[in-house]
């Protein structure tokens, strides 16, 4: 494997390639890299970075020249053994598919057919200009359908309705009226820049079990530049969607769509982002006006950026989670409860929750299920100024979702990772630090930042929560992304990510955890710092060298910045276990030349992961 640039020729041209890159990397966020206000440091927790979509930088000559309509007819066939690990991603080389990124994969079971399943990722096609150094992706979202518990896939592309990105997929059957629909995001970026205008969320609708797919139906519309300078812009982001499946329920077929509503202020500054709400009776063909679903709570909402006093309207990574009898749940983080902040504007979230009774029309006040430690000063930063774990360069949340007990509706369970404790080295003053070259952790975070999956339940219809209750700590090995599923006899079962060492560890696997029989792991090693496309010297040349590999040269250059926000899991009828993640375990070359060798770049893909248990 090729870690090294020292030995190789470093051409005039690709020194020449290197300096335009990165000063067209650089010189549109510096502005953001120091804050000088409040606003400035929110959207560095919950926004995405720019560089996630790979959208700036003009349209290249390498790799294929392909439209968006060519893309969203585009279907290919996987096959596996999902007892093991399945690669629902076909990988062909059409389209430069055998080295680009799915990530942040999303699945769900039919109700009445434990082996029909569908899934959905973010799914990269990548165009490069070696000449010039450019690259931009196209990011539809994809779709995986199954109708044999896992065994084979059909892999496509769901259509845009405008835009050229999507992404942030949330699949769901709708039982009562015989449909899969899959949300989404659509958004406009490249222009001419690193930002990302539109922000719409839209939803698709299949009526052969997820073969084909409409053309989605906007649901909550965006305007301007909201990942960007414009001002009172509106991004929606991190939408779901669930729908009601229970017979019993007088919701029964109700299908929910939340999301984040990000508002910019003066120059796109932050404003406020509450979380919204629209519900459909028709299986997606049509839906409810949003409405603000995140209410007010003035013992835990008490700092405000804009809005008024009380109002829990800095928010982002809603769930919605539907009991047996019909009572919806909302999960989200909020940002709001200053008396949890360990030092000033540190940001610690809050997961809280609303209920609705009436089908979602309307909502109780917000209750607190537990308060997290994911500060700003909790955790190092990566190049692409979004906290990471230590040891990598991942974006990093510690968002999980919430899961309703089929034996019992006043049971909910709300899952999560952070680190569990506050950074003790944490001071007033070291939040507004750049968190750039050469120190990513202004805080001193990174060494103690020992990432551990914890629950609080609530046993009495989301009244009053136990608070947090660890679930693993693997050793002091760090662990994100989990995500929870109840089986049908009331069992919790949850997969995350997880190092296979204490930090800096230069691979993780995915695991399933059982509430009644422990832990396994899922699939191979992954190689989370070798990456063949979000690798982080495309963003900087000073990159921080504690994420390896271990031993390399190079150690930091190829570290992955992004695969993802969240991982997937979902509990068949027959009490499968039905479980995704984004995979970096197959060596790949891409024809994009590495402007530090001269070479064209090697690393390991993300790619779509399946096991059944």
């Amino acid at each position: 494997m090729k870690t090294s640039f020292q030995n190789k020729p470093k051409t005039a041209l690709a020194i020449l390639i290197l300096l335009a890159v990165l000063a067209l990397a650089i010189q549109p966020v510096a502005a953001r890299d120091k804050p000088n206000s409040p606003s400035e440091l929110f959207p560095t927790k919950w926004l995405p970075a720019p560089e996630q979509f790979d959208l700036a930088g003009g349209v290249g000559n390498t790799g294929g020249n392909f439209s968006k309509e060519q893309i969203e007819r585009f279907r290919c066939e996987s096959s596996g053994d999902p007892s093991a690990a399945v690669d629902m991603s076909c990988n062909t080389t059409e389209f430069g598919q055998d080295f680009a990124p799915d990530n942040e994969i999303a699945i769900v079971v039919n109700p009445m057919d434990p082996n029909h399943l569908v899934a959905g990722s973010n799914d990269y096609y990548y165009r490069f200009n070696n000449a010039t150094g450019a690259r931009q992706a196209l990011v539809p979202t994809g779709f995986f359908t199954s109708f044999d518990g896992g065994q084979t896939w059909i892999d496509g592309q769901i259509p845009m309705r405008s835009g050229n990105g999507a992404g942030d997929p949330s699949p769901a059957f709708d039982s009562a009226n015989g449909v899969v629909l899959m949300a989404q995001l659509e958004n406009v970026g490249g222009q001419g820049g690193p930002f990302v205008a539109q922000g719409d969320v839209s939803v698709s609708r299949s009526t052969d079990g997820g073969v084909t797919w409409s053309e989605p139906t906007t649901v909550m519309m965006g305007t301007g530049a909201g990942i960007g300078p414009a001002n009172q812009a509106v991004f929606w982001d991190k939408e779901w969607l669930t729908v009601d499946n229970n017979p019993g329920s007088p919701f029964f077929g109700r299908a929910y769509l939340t999301a984040t509503r990000f508002l910019n202020g003066l120059h796109g500054s932050y404003a406020e982002s509450p979380i919204y709400l629209s519900y459909s009776d028709d299986g997606g063909l049509t839906w409810s006006a949003p409405a603000e679903i995140s209410g007010s709570n003035p013992d835990f909402c008490t700092y405000q950026e804009t809005g008024p006093a009380s109002e829990c309207d800095e928010d982002q990574f809603s769930i919605a989670e539907v009991a047996a009898d019909g009572t919806v749940y909302v999960h989200f983080i909020n940002g709001q409860n200053e008396a949890e902040w360990e030092v000033n504007f540190d940001f610690d979230s809050q997961i809280m929750v609303v209920k609705s009774t009436d089908g979602g029309v309307t909502f109780g006040s917000p209750v607190p299920t537990a308060q997290l430690e994911d500060g700003l000063s909790d955790m190092p930063f990566s190049v692409i100024r979004r906290q990471t774990v230590w040891g990598h360069q991942i974006r990093w949340t510690p968002v999980g979702n919430i899961a309703a007990d089929p034996t019992d509706p006043n049971h909910i369970t709300v899952i999560w990772a952070d680190r569990g404790t506050a950074n003790p080295n944490a001071s007033d003053d070291c939040i507004f630090a750049a968190r750039t070259a050469p120190n990513y952790d202004p805080c001193n975070a990174g060494p103690g930042a020992d990432l551990d999956v914890f629950r609080s339940d609530s046993y009495d219809g989301g009244a009053t929560w136990t608070g947090r209750t660890l679930v693993d700590s693997a050793g002091g090995a760090s662990q994100w992304f989990v995500w929870s599923d109840y089986k049908p006899d009331g069992t919790l079962v949850a997969a995350w990510d997880e190092d296979t060492v204490p930090a800096p560890a230069d691979t993780f696997v995915h695991v399933l955890w059982d509430e009644g029989s422990g832990k396994q792991t899922l699939g191979a090693e992954e190689n989370i710092d070798v990456s063949a496309t979000h690798w982080a010297g495309q963003y900087t040349s000073a990159w921080p060298t504690i994420c390896g590999p271990n031993g390399s040269p190079t150690a930091g250059k190829d570290c992955n910045v992004f695969h993802g926000d969240y991982t997937g899991l979902a509990v068949g009828p027959d009490g499968s276990i039905n479980v995704v993640w984004t995979g970096l375990n197959v060596l790949v070359t891409v024809p994009q030349v590495d402007f530090y060798t001269g070479e064209l770049h090697e690393g390991y893909r993300q790619d779509a992961m399946f096991a059944r248990r």
